[in-house]
């Protein structure tokens, strides 16, 4: 089954995160869809479309706005203060505290990716929180270094991001570019086994289709400019 949506008013309780203990993106379409990222899951998204940057950012500031704290371990040098800000305004959470309450750690190598999330994030969340990982199967493509060391890292850091879900964090794993989870033999199984829950995004020129591929559901969205005030948020306030 697959919809069609824009960024407009939905049916979607205002509580429907905080109720549920869920976190959500604070886009009604994609909330009503996906219903929220769960406590105690990890989710992954796949995308082949930039709209997975703009997610990851809506999800850090809910998670804000709810009064949750986020570790944010980015190894595809997405992490992007100004873009923050400009949602922080547009959901009129203080910018301030939410950069102090999202913290980012770069990777730029796969021997610190692994460093950031098997030792990093397990301190900076002593209670449940939010725990990001944005492109995380970039730098275990290094041509340098053996698949079959890229391939054990990447299952210890799957193992600990699990761990990490069991405690009662929300979890989010993402990737830019499906072709990376294509470029080594068994890197995509790996990463969706480890998923409860699977989201997949594809580039469809001005609109993206988002896909929920175990549940066999998708839909059409046309996104806004990010910082952009929708109809419903206005009507809201």
């Amino acid at each position: 089954m697959e919809m069609t949506a824009i960024e407009t008013a939905s049916e979607l309780p205002m509580d429907f995160g905080m109720a549920e203990g869920r976190v959500r993106t604070l886009i009604p379409p994609i909330d009503a869809f996906l219903g929220g990222l769960r406590p105690g899951e990890l989710s992954l998204i796949d995308s082949s479309d930039r709209l997975v940057f703009h997610l990851v950012n809506m999800i850090n500031v809910s998670a804000v706005r709810e009064g949750l704290r986020v570790a944010w371990v980015d190894g595809g040098n997405s992490a992007n203060p100004y873009e923050l800000t400009g949602i922080c305004k547009r959901l009129r959470v203080r910018p301030e505290h939410a950069l102090e309450e999202i913290v980012v750690a770069r990777a730029f190598t796969a021997y610190q990716m692994s460093a950031l999330v098997e030792d990093m994030l397990p301190q900076q969340l002593e209670e449940p929180g939010v725990v990001v990982v944005s492109c995380f199967a970039d730098l275990y493509q290094d041509v340098d270094m053996a698949w079959s060391e890229a391939e054990q890292l990447m299952k210890r850091g799957f193992a600990k991001l699990r761990e990490l879900a069991a405690q009662g964090h929300v979890v989010l794993v993402t990737n830019y570019g499906p072709e990376k989870l294509l470029a080594r033999k068994g890197l995509r199984d790996m990463a969706y086994g480890a998923a409860d829950t699977l989201l997949k995004i594809e580039a469809r020129g001005p609109t993206a289709r988002l896909l929920l591929p175990r549940e066999g559901r998708g839909m059409q969205y046309r996104p806004v400019a990010p910082a952009q005030t929708t109809l419903d948020e206005f009507w809201r306030r």
